[in-house]
């Protein structure tokens, strides 16, 4: 899983990086998704999957998934803002974008040697933060929302503005608890009699 993840990645950000030279001139950045992509993203309809608006913190929304993309190891996901400089224009081993948010329908998963963990509660969901604090899995639904920013700040700003992409309406401020219990086999799961699955102590958040 993680191999697909980093493999699909660096195709996408490797789009970006293209599209920033198709703008005219490699000191160009990519330019903000186009309208026609966002649609396309928003017709997905397997399940709810979320992103910051437009625009965030000043950093545009540059690609969103859409059906075409969908994989379901990684999820959906919405990419904002650039590529960091690399050595070379065309080589993505390091590039990182300002913002990236993923919705996966949550699997078990182990993610030994990531490094410290923190358990919290973002918006009334079970979460964990790692990666010093740059990366935060959500869990809520049936899903996984896993959040990964060029800093710490940046990642509990996003996870606070989440909303459904793919989904018209008022967005309550709450996300709903999970419906599985994280770390454990969700068809197994039952929840708590406070209807909150216990803290996410077992769950190990994948790499983005």
């Amino acid at each position: 899983m993680r191999t697909a993840t980093i493999r699909r990645r660096g195709r996408r950000a490797l789009l970006i990086v293209l599209a920033g030279l198709l703008a005219g001139c490699t000191t160009h950045p990519a330019p903000p998704i186009s309208d026609s992509d966002l649609q396309l993203s928003q017709e997905f309809g397997l399940y709810t999957f979320y992103w910051v608006g437009r625009s965030f913190h000043g950093i545009d929304l540059t690609a969103a998934d859409s059906k075409r993309d969908y994989d379901a190891t990684v999820g959906m996901r919405v990419y904002y803002g650039n590529c960091a400089k690399s050595s070379s224009i065309l080589s993505t081993s390091g590039c990182r974008l300002p913002l990236e948010i993923a919705t996966v329908l949550y699997r078990p998963h182990s993610n030994v040697g990531l490094g410290p963990l923190r358990e919290t509660v973002i918006r009334d969901a079970p979460a964990v933060v790692f990666n010093g604090g740059s990366s935060i899995e959500i869990y809520t639904g049936h899903l996984a929302i896993d959040i990964n920013a060029e800093n710490p700040r940046l990642a509990r700003a996003a996870a606070e503005a989440l909303v459904p992409l793919n989904r018209t309406g008022p967005h309550p401020r709450s996300l709903a608890p999970p419906k599985y219990i994280p770390g454990a086999d969700p068809r197994a799961a039952t929840p708590t009699a406070a209807g909150r699955p216990p803290a996410a102590g077992s769950a190990r958040p994948r790499r983005g």
